[in-house]
């Protein structure tokens, strides 16, 4: 079976259109503004013109009703905040990162409303940063799902056009796992599917999207509550099947990297192979020349075509990379400067025969890393992390580099087996040498590493153009938390 080293549920569209354009004066920076009210469905742009100042928009909502929240900056500095409040004033829920997106200047908030009545939804900026933005509401009532019985797997037809299906679970007393098996075949290898999870509370903690491998799983929590798993097509004129299995962690199948209900890759095991394993006589080669990657492989007997991709460090299929190959046993490929800070990279050939099944005949993998390159501008960055006492946090801070406008802050935790693990994305603003890093090391590890990018122009990269392109440099460093311990008293004054 082809697995992906990291289940990837990172991905969503970019917002298309704005129904409501507001206008708003300047008042006071310390004053609040109305936004005005809005319902489920609405698309809608402000503005934060002052650092300090804000805007509260309201909706009415029903007890038990899920909605989504996605805040995203327009112009300007914007780094968004939204503070959700219940019609008693209460606080509901608040964010300042969309933990599902690499976009770092959005916001997202999910959750099953508590009760019925009039919601507040403070906009304002984070460290007093200022812009438009786009706020995007989405809600719809309770639905009727299909429980997901323990042991029994249960197959999915997803048809063209398909309206969303939904299934749920509660875990067990016990790690529970979350099997998603892709059955059908499609681009650029299987059914490209899309399913998302929410937890008990509402909140989206896993997406996921077919296309480039067999199997996603996540991991709940023992006794962590109902789960709510929707299933749905990223083509719509495309069908397929899927199959969904919930089992304890001890009876669940195959050898996949996990991804705890936290929404964070929770260990890393190779890919499974067919019986026999790894072909002891095939081996994957590389060579670097710049940015250009030469891979060679020895030929096995029987095969008729390799196939050839390559994952980035948190298992993201580099779009441009899947080839298949027939008879070759070489192939080159270019990185993109701007994906340099997705590595280090592993590049995946697997043979297989016409007229055989689907399993490959043999398969291998190879590190690619361009830790360290340089340009002719930049011959690298020096960076440094110094620990906040008393608190997962730190402030990195580095050397500024002539001509960036924007530098990219990776965070990577490193797994049992060295590997490395991609928990958050940043953009920070070409000005600045510090940076405060905080929420961004979960507990379930330990050693951190966190690499800063310098880039030329602070837009006009990525999928949607909102991320920073013209590659410099780059430099790291490691960054380990162990345990707080107990608080230690001073003497009584």
């Amino acid at each position: 079976m082809r697995h992906r080293r990291f289940p990837r549920f990172v991905r969503l569209a970019p917002v298309l259109a704005v129904a409501v354009l507001l206008t708003v004066s300047a008042f006071s920076s310390t004053q609040a503004q109305i936004g005005g009210s809005i319902g489920y469905g609405s698309s809608v742009l402000g503005n934060i013109p002052a650092a300090g100042q804000s805007l509260t928009y309201s909706f009415n909502g029903s007890a038990g009703d899920f909605i989504q929240i996605t805040l995203r900056n327009w112009t300007g500095t914007l780094n968004p905040r939204l503070d959700l409040f219940t019609p008693d004033g209460q606080p509901a829920a608040a964010a300042a990162t969309h933990p599902l997106s690499d976009d770092p200047l959005a916001a997202f908030v999910s959750l099953f409303l508590p009760q019925g009545g009039i919601y507040s939804l403070l906009v304002s900026g984070e460290g007093d940063t200022t812009g438009e933005f786009i706020l995007k509401l989405q809600g719809r009532g309770g639905m009727s799902a299909t429980p997901l019985v323990y042991g029994q797997s249960l197959d999915v037809n997803v048809p063209t056009d398909p309206p969303p299906q939904y299934f749920t679970f509660e875990a067990q007393d016990c790690p529970t796992v979350l099997t998603l098996s892709n059955l059908s075949d499609g681009l650029p290898f299987t059914f490209p599917f899309h399913a998302k999870v929410h937890n008990q509370a509402g909140t989206q903690i896993a997406q996921w999207y077919g296309g480039d491998a067999l199997e996603d799983r996540l991991v709940a929590a023992p006794s962590s509550g109902r789960y709510e798993v929707i299933v749905s097509s990223d083509d719509p004129q495309v069908a397929g099947t899927v199959q969904l299995l919930v089992t304890c962690e001890e009876q669940s199948p195959g050898c996949l990297a996990a991804v705890l209900a936290a929404g964070y890759a929770a260990g890393i095991c190779p890919p499974c192979f067919a019986e026999g394993g790894r072909c002891p006589d095939f081996g994957v080669e590389v060579s670097l020349s710049d940015l250009t990657a030469s891979f060679t492989w020895s030929p096995v007997d029987g095969a008729d075509w390799y196939i050839f991709s390559i994952l980035d460090s948190g298992g993201g299929l580099l779009m441009d990379s899947p080839q298949l190959l027939e008879g070759e046993t070489t192939h080159t490929y270019s990185f993109n400067p701007a994906d340099l800070p997705r590595g280090p990279f592993t590049a995946v050939v697997s043979a297989g025969a016409e007229g055989g099944d689907s399993e490959p005949l043999c398969l291998d993998d190879v590190v690619v890393s361009f830790e360290g390159t340089t340009t002719e501008t930049c011959s690298g960055i020096a960076v440094g992390i110094d620990v906040v006492p008393g608190a997962r946090a730190a402030v990195a801070h580095w050397g500024a580099i002539p001509g960036a406008a924007a530098y990219l802050t990776h965070v990577y935790a490193y797994a049992d087996d060295g590997g490395l693990i991609g928990i958050r994305v940043l953009t920070v603003p070409g000005d600045a040498t510090t940076y405060h890093l905080a929420d961004v090391f979960p507990p379930d590890y330990e050693r951190f590493q966190v690499r800063i990018a310098a880039y030329s122009e602070a837009s006009g990269g990525g999928a949607f153009g909102d991320m920073p392109q013209g590659y410099l440099c780059d430099g790291g460093a490691d960054v380990t938390f162990g345990p707080l311990g107990p608080v230690e008293w001073g003497p009584a004054s």
